[in-house]
């Protein structure tokens, strides 16, 4: 397997990632079971994969959790995110989402942490109003410090 460098973020991927959703979500769409869904991700893993994505809205945390715990943590980057659709959304709203994709996934903390299909109109709030929640989210070590930088959100 290829790695290289994740832009600026100091992180090292695999240049194959198993991503979480879209048609199959790791084999349940067909009728997978949750190990059978666990065995694709470790498989992966095992060939070389080290960066995974998953989402709350696609249900494969959970799995991605499970197979995380086979590994040294070190070893994987683990990228999860959830949808903020209304503009109604508070920073505690970020905290929650986080917190509750951690206990999903049975993990301290997650790589990355993404904010899911954010249209044009929710930018500024995302920017202004979510995103700080990340950097308080930093500090208590649920989002490794070195990948949430305060310059990075200013240039939103």
């Amino acid at each position: 397997m290829e790695y290289k460098p994740l832009g600026k973020t100091g992180l090292t991927v695999s240049v194959a990632g198993l991503g979480c959703g879209g048609n199959s979500r790791l084999g349940l769409r067909r009728g997978a079971s949750f190990e059978e869904s666990v065995t694709i991700v470790r498989t992966a893993v095992d060939l070389g994969v080290n960066f995974i994505d998953t989402a709350e809205a696609y249900g494969t945390e959970e799995i991605v959790g499970a197979a995380a715990r086979h590994y040294d943590r070190g070893r994987l980057v683990i990228s999860t995110k959830a949808l903020f659709r209304s503009g109604d959304d508070t920073a505690e709203a970020v905290t929650r989402r986080v917190d509750a994709g951690l206990k999903r996934l049975g993990l301290d903390y997650v790589d990355i942490f993404h904010f899911h299909a954010v249209g044009p109109a929710a930018y500024d709030h995302h920017r202004d109003v979510l995103a700080p929640a990340l950097l308080k989210l930093k500090e208590q070590g649920k989002l490794p410090p070195k990948y949430v930088k305060a310059h990075s959100l200013a240039a939103w």
